[in-house]
C-alpha cells in the first residue's frame, strides 16, 4: 500500500511504502477476481489506518476534557468512510468515456507480459533492451527505453519516435551533438529546490543545456545544407513533451530558454574545469584563473589542497567578496613557517614565486602535516635555536615566560607532546583555516543564491528540458544505429479497424539472435493461430518474438523483421508462458497459470495481441483441455489475434463455435527426416497440425538415462493399448490412442451418428457388418515413426478387413474404425470422400487421399459436414 503524504520541506510530497502483512490480502474466492481481491485489501488497510487515527484523536480529545478537545467539528461529526465509497477504474472504463478507435493507445504491459518479453531482467529469458541497444548504451538510456517498453505510448508519440528513429536510421549523415551531456535526474531538480546544488552539478546543467541548445539547430544547419527541410527537431520535441508535460510552443523558443538560464548559471559558476568546450558559452574562464596557494617546498601542498580544493574553482572569483583573504593569510603563513620552521634568515622569492630557502638553515623539511587535527608543526625543536641562559636573565618574569617552542593542542584540546609549534605558526595556521572556512561558506551561500534565482526566474523547466531533450536523442541514435549494425527494419504500422489481419510479418527472426544465425519465418497474423508442434521445435521462441516485434513496432522502434512488414495499432498486449508458483501470494503453478488468464481476459479485445503459451498443463489432461478449448474460444470469439500453443491435442477436436471457428488458423511447426531417418527441427511455421510432441526424442537430447528412455517407450504401448489417459482409473479401451479418437470423432459427426464400432489388432468385427455398406478408418504404423490412415467402404468388412492384414507387419498390427451407412453403397462413398478430405486438412497422415477427389451426390451427407471445417 502506497501512502503519500506532504511535507513542509522544497521538495514537494514524499512517498511511504507500506507493506501489508498476509493477514490482511483477501483469500481468493469463486466469482472474486484479483482486480476485486486487490481493491478489497487496499481499502481494508486504508480503513484500518483512517480507524486507528480517528480512535487515537478521539481518546486524545477524551484525556484533555470537553475543552481541550483538539479534533476539528466536522472531523467528529464526518460520516465513517466503507467499501461502498471506493470505485475501481479501469481502462475499459475510459475507453467508454473516449472512444478514439483511430487513435489507439496501448496499456502498461501486465506483469507476465514484460517478464517474457525480457523487460524484468529475468537470467532465464534474453533481454530485450540489451538486443535494442548496443553494449556502449549509457545506463540512462536503457532505463529510458525500458519504460517507454513497459508503457508503451500514445499513437501520436510513437509515431514522433517512428519518424526520429528512421530519419537517424536512413536519412541523416550529420554528425549529431556531444552525446556526453550527463543525464539530470528529480535528483538534481531536487537538489536546486532545497538550495543544495553543488557547482559539479551545475556544470553538468551547463553541458546538458549547451547540448540541447545545439540539437534544437540540426534542421537548421541540414536544411541549409540540403537545400530542403528536415524533419529531426519536430519528432524530438514532441516525444519532449510527453515526457515532460510541458508545452513546447516553438523550437526557438525553447532554444532561448536554454541560453538565458546557461547565461545565468555561467556568471556564477566556473567553468575551467569541463571536461569538454562548451560552443554555446560566451566568456571562457582561463586554465589558471584559480590556483591553489603555492610557496614551494616551505609548507606541505598537500596542506594548502586540504583546505582550498573544496571550495576553488566552484564559483567565479567575481562572484565572492571575502575570499580574496585567503592568499594573504597563506602568504603570511608560508613566511611564517620559513622563520620559526626552517631557520630563514631573511624572505626572499625566486621568479615562479617560490620562497627561497638558500639562506634556511635546515637543509630537510622539518613540516609535518597532521591531517585528522588541521594543523603544520614539527617533530622536535630546531638544533639552532639558542636557549637564553638563566644568568642572563633580568628577572623573574622573564623565566616564568613560556618558550618560543611548545607542544600544540589537538581538536580535542589535548597536547601533543611529540610536536612543537611557536606562536606565531599557531596564529598564521589559525588565520589560515579560519579565512578558508569563511571562503567556503561563501562558496555555498553564492550556490544557494544561484538555486533560488534559477528557480524564481523559472529556469527549473528548462533544464529538465533539456535533460530529456538529450536523452531522448541519444536514445533514438543508439538505437538506430544498433538497428543498422543488427539488420532491423522499421515495420509500418496501419489503424485500419475492419480489417481482420492484425499483421503481416516477413522475415522475422528471434531478437536475441544474429540474423546470420537463426530462422526466419513470414507470416500474416490474420486470426487466431492454433499452434502445436514437437518440443523443441520453436513455438515459445517464435511467440516471444512475433510478440516483441510487435511491441517495438507499436512503440515507434525498429525490429527484427524484413522492409515491408506491417502491423495493426493494438490496444493491449499479453504473452503468457510457461507456468511456476507463486508462495507469496498462495498461489500454485495452476492458479497463477488462471489469474493471469483472468486480467488477459479482462483487458484484451478485439484490437489485441494475445500469446499463450500451454494453458492447462497444471491439472489433469481432461480438464486442462477443456479449459484450455473453452479459453480459446472466447480469445477467437472476441476478435483478439495471436497465437495459442498447446501439446493438448484434444483441443484439435472441440467442437468451437462458428464464430470461433471462423478466426481460428490451425498451424504447425515443420519436421522432417535426415537420410538415417532421424527428426529434424526445421523451426518453420506452416499450415496444419502436429500431434507427435517428439518428447522421448526430446528426452534424450537431454541426456535421460537409456534405460529410463526404453521403459517410456514400453510404456507407451500401454497408453494407446489399454489404457485410457483422460481415465484416473485406467479403464480399458481395447488400445484406442488419442490419434484414433480424432480421426473417429470426425466420421461421426460426418454421418451424424455415434455408432462406431471400435476394432483393435486381431479382432474380427461383428457379424452385423457383413452384407450392409459402412465405411472404416485404419491406424497403421507405430508411434515413434509416426501413424497413417486409410479410410475406405466396403460391403464385406471381414473380408476387407483380411486383406488389408495381408499386407505385412505393419498392417496385421493396424487399428480400425467402422460405422454402418444405411443408405446404401452411394452414400457410403460419399462419406468416404469427405472424411478423407477433413482428415487431410486436419493433419492427418494419409496413406491415399484418391478417394477423397470426388464427392457423388449431396443432401443430408453435406449438410452434416457443414459442421465441420
Amino acid at each position: 500500500v502506497v501512502h503519500v503524504g506532504s511535507l513542509s520541506s522544497p521538495m514537494g510530497r514524499k512517498v511511504r511504502v507500506k507493506m501489508l502483512p498476509s493477514s490482511l490480502v483477501v483469500s481468493p474466492a469463486p466469482g472474486l477476481s484479483d482486480v476485486e481481491r486487490a481493491k478489497q485489501t487496499i481499502v481494508s488497510a486504508f480503513l484500518r489506518l483512517e480507524d486507528d487515527s480517528f480512535a487515537r484523536a478521539t481518546n486524545d480529545s477524551a484525556n484533555c476534557g470537553e475543552k481541550g478537545n483538539s479534533l476539528p467539528p466536522k472531523k467528529r461529526e464526518r460520516k465513517r468512510v466503507s467499501h461502498d465509497d471506493f470505485v475501481t477504474i479501469t481502462q475499459s472504463s475510459i475507453k467508454n468515456n473516449n472512444q478514439q478507435a483511430s487513435n489507439t493507445s496501448a496499456i502498461p504491459l501486465h506483469l507476465e507480459t514484460a517478464t517474457q518479453l525480457g523487460l524484468m531482467m529475468d537470467p532465464s529469458i534474453p533481454s530485450l533492451i540489451s538486443s535494442v541497444l548496443p553494449d556502449s548504451a549509457p545506463t540512462s538510456c536503457r532505463r529510458f527505453l525500458r519504460r517507454w517498453l513497459l508503457i508503451p505510448p500514445p499513437p501520436s508519440i510513437a509515431d514522433a519516435m517512428s519518424r526520429l528513429v528512421r530519419h537517424l536510421k536512413d536519412e541523416s549523415n550529420r554528425a549529431l551533438p556531444s552525446m556526453n551531456a550527463p543525464p539530470l535526474t528529480g535528483k538534481v531538480t531536487s537538489l536546486i529546490r532545497a538550495g543544495q546544488a553543488s557547482a559539479s552539478v551545475y556544470r553538468e546543467i551547463l553541458s546538458a543545456l549547451d547540448a540541447a541548445s545545439e540539437i534544437l539547430l540540426l534542421d537548421e544547419i541540414d536544411s541549409k545544407s540540403r537545400g530542403g527541410s528536415c524533419s529531426l527537431v519536430n519528432p524530438l520535441t514532441q516525444i519532449l513533451q510527453h515526457e515532460t508535460g510541458i508545452n513546447v510552443v516553438n523550437p526557438k523558443n525553447l532554444r532561448t530558454n536554454f541560453l538565458d538560464a546557461m547565461q545565468l548559471i555561467e556568471s556564477v559558476v566556473s567553468t575551467q574545469y569541463l571536461e569538454f568546450s562548451l560552443p554555446n558559452l560566451k566568456c571562457k574562464d582561463e586554465l589558471n584563473e584559480e590556483e591553489v596557494s603555492f610557496f614551494g617546498d616551505v609548507v606541505p601542498q598537500a596542506f594548502f589542497d586540504r583546505n582550498e580544493i573544496v571550495w576553488r574553482g566552484r564559483v567565479k572569483p567575481t562572484a565572492l567578496e571575502h575570499a580574496d583573504r585567503v592568499p594573504e593569510a597563506a602568504k603570511r603563513l608560508a613566511e611564517t613557517i620559513a622563520l620559526d620552521f626552517w631557520g630563514a634568515k631573511m624572505i626572499e622569492y625566486d621568479k615562479d614565486g617560490k620562497i627561497d630557502l638558500s639562506n634556511a638553515k635546515e637543509s630537510k623539511s622539518p613540516v609535518v602535516q597532521d591531517i585528522f587535527n588541521n594543523i603544520i608543526a614539527i617533530k622536535s625543536k630546531p638544533s639552532w635555536v639558542e636557549v637564553p641562559k638563566r644568568s642572563k636573565i633580568s628577572n623573574e618574569d622573564e623565566l616564568s615566560s613560556e618558550p618560543d617552542y611548545f607542544h600544540p593542542r589537538d581538536r580535542n584540546g589535548k597536547i601533543l607532546r611529540n610536536r612543537y609549534t611557536t606562536r606565531r605558526v599557531e596564529e598564521a595556521v589559525s588565520e589560515y583555516v579560519e579565512a578558508c572556512d569563511n571562503a567556503r561558506k561563501e562558496v555555498m551561500a553564492v550556490l544557494t543564491k544561484l538555486s533560488w534565482a534559477i528557480v524564481d526566474e523559472g529556469h527549473l523547466p528548462s533544464i529538465a528540458q533539456a535533460s530529456y531533450l538529450n536523452l531522448i536523442l541519444n536514445t533514438a541514435a543508439h538505437h538506430a544505429a544498433n538497428s543498422n549494425a543488427r539488420g532491423w527494419n522499421m515495420a509500418t504500422v496501419f489503424d485500419d479497424i475492419g480489417n481482420d489481419s492484425a499483421g503481416i510479418f516477413r522475415g522475422l527472426w528471434p531478437y536475441w539472435m544474429d540474423k546470420s544465425n537463426s530462422i526466419s519465418n513470414s507470416f500474416e497474423l490474420d486470426g487466431m493461430f492454433l499452434l502445436t508442434a514437437p518440443n523443441m521445435s520453436g513455438k515459445s521462441t517464435l511467440m516471444r518474438s512475433t510478440a516483441a516485434a510487435a511491441l517495438l513496432t507499436n512503440c515507434g522502434l525498429c525490429a527484427p523483421v524484413e522492409n515491408g512488414s506491417s502491423l495493426r495499432r493494438f490496444d493491449s498486449m499479453f504473452v503468457r508462458g510457461a507456468s511456476a508458483d507463486v508462495p507469496t501470494e498462495d498461489k500454485s503453478a495452476f492458479g497463477g497459470e488462471m489469474s493471469d488468464i483472468s486480467a488477459m481476459l479482462r483487458s484484451c479485445g478485439d484490437r489485441s495481441l494475445v500469446f499463450v503459451d500451454e494453458i492447462g498443463r497444471g491439472t489433469s489432461p481432461k480438464d486442462g483441455t477443456c479449459l484450455a478449448a473453452a479459453i480459446l474460444e472466447n480469445m477467437s470469439e472476441s476478435g483478439m489475434s495471436g497465437m495459442f500453443a498447446t501439446h493438448l491435442h484434444g483441443i484439435l477436436n472441440i467442437p468451437y463455435s462458428q464464430a470461433a471457428e471462423r478466426r481460428l488458423r490451425q498451424k504447425r511447426m515443420a519436421i522432417t527426416r535426415n537420410s538415417q531417418g532421424q527428426f529434424e527441427w526445421t523451426y518453420i511455421l506452416e499450415d496444419g497440425v502436429c500431434t507427435n510432441s517428439l518428447a522421448l526424442v526430446t528426452a534424450e537430447k537431454f541426456g535421460l538415462p537409456p534405460s529410463i528412455l526404453k521403459r517410456a517407450s514400453e510404456l507407451s504401448s500401454y497408453w494407446g493399448n489399454g489404457v485410457d489417459a483422460s481415465s484416473s482409473h485406467g479403464s480399458k479401451t481395447f488400445g484406442m490412442n488419442s490419434d484414433i479418437q480424432h480421426a473417429t470423432q470426425i466420421l461421426e459427426d460426418i454421418v451424424g451418428e455415434k455408432s462406431s464400432v471400435r476394432i483393435p489388432p486381431s479382432f474380427i468385427p461383428p457379424p452385423t457388418f457383413e452384407g450392409i455398406s459402412c465405411v472404416y478408418i485404419l491406424q497403421i504404423g507405430n508411434k515413434d515413426d509416426g501413424w497413417r490412415y486409410y479410410v475406405g467402404e466396403t460391403d464385406s468388412l471381414s473380408r476387407r478387413l483380411q486383406q488389408h492384414r495381408a499386407k505385412g507387419e505393419e498392417w496385421k498390427s493396424m487399428y480400425a474404425v467402422a460405422i454402418q451407412i444405411k443408405d446404401g453403397k452411394s452414400s457410403a462413398r460419399n462419406i468416404e470422400s469427405l472424411v478423407v478430405q477433413q482428415m487431410s486438412k486436419r493433419g492427418f497422415v494419409m496413406q491415399s487421399v484418391s478417394d477423397g477427389m470426388t464427392i457423388r451426390s449431396k443432401g443430408k451427407i453435406e449438410k452434416s459436414n457443414c459442421k465441420m471445417r
